[in-house]
């Protein structure tokens, strides 16, 4: 049954808006180095590396006037760089081995078009702040890689980010985030658990589709 669920996530993907990874092509002026790690070379990426390129990714494209082609390109990319599969089981955590196959795929299509415009609108803030690694920590396939977003303003206050990253054939990605040690996975763990216990599965299917139509933000 297990190995039925990629396939079927598939298929049901064909009949939603593209989301589709795009292949990576050097910009104007941009080194191949900068696409080889974007694209992510599991055997020279390092998980530090690759949080580099995703906040570099950021830097260039996240601002304000983005016409609603270039937010869904950025949604787009972040296939490069974040596990969603991965999120939206462990966002479910003690309710994923209830749902059937069906059940399983339309809550990741719907938990990562809604995680992505999340993320979206709170880059918005984050880009106008200067990022910088502070520290790597790697044990085999796992690695947790820590940041610091420090506002140019004199006398802003900065934000600790820390990704949580795995290994997988597409090299590593993130597939959770804590800002200031609050963690982004957890909090919607204990969302949806409320959300299932009070309306069930359709209820929190309602609460995702709600929170991820209209306007790109």
């Amino acid at each position: 049954m297990k190995r039925l669920f990629p396939l079927f996530i598939m298929s049901l993907a064909l009949s939603l808006p593209a989301l589709a990874q795009t292949p990576c092509a050097p910009e104007k002026g941009a080194s191949p180095e900068k696409c080889r790690i974007a694209t992510g070379d599991a055997a020279t990426v390092t998980p530090s590396q690759k949080i580099t390129s995703f906040q570099a990714q950021v830097k260039s494209d996240i601002r304000k006037g983005l016409t609603d082609a270039q937010k869904q390109a950025f949604l787009n990319k972040m296939h490069d760089y974040f596990d969603f599969s991965t999120m939206a089981e462990a966002a479910l955590f003690g309710e994923w081995e209830k749902l059937t196959i069906e059940q399983r795929a339309q809550f990741s299509l719907a938990f990562t078009a809604m995680l992505q415009r999340s993320y979206l609108k709170k880059l918005y803030s984050h880009a106008e702040y200067q990022a910088s690694i502070t520290g790597e920590k790697l044990k085999e396939d796992k690695a947790q890689v820590a940041t610091r977003l420090v506002k140019s303003a004199k006398g802003a206050t900065s934000v600790d980010v820390t990704y949580r990253m795995q290994k997988t054939k597409q090299g590593w990605r993130i597939y959770d985030v804590l800002t200031d040690e609050v963690s982004l996975i957890r909090n919607y763990r204990s969302t949806f658990a409320d959300l299932i216990k009070s309306k069930g599965f359709s209820g929190l299917m309602d609460h995702l589709k709600k929170q991820a139509s209209g306007p790109l933000p």
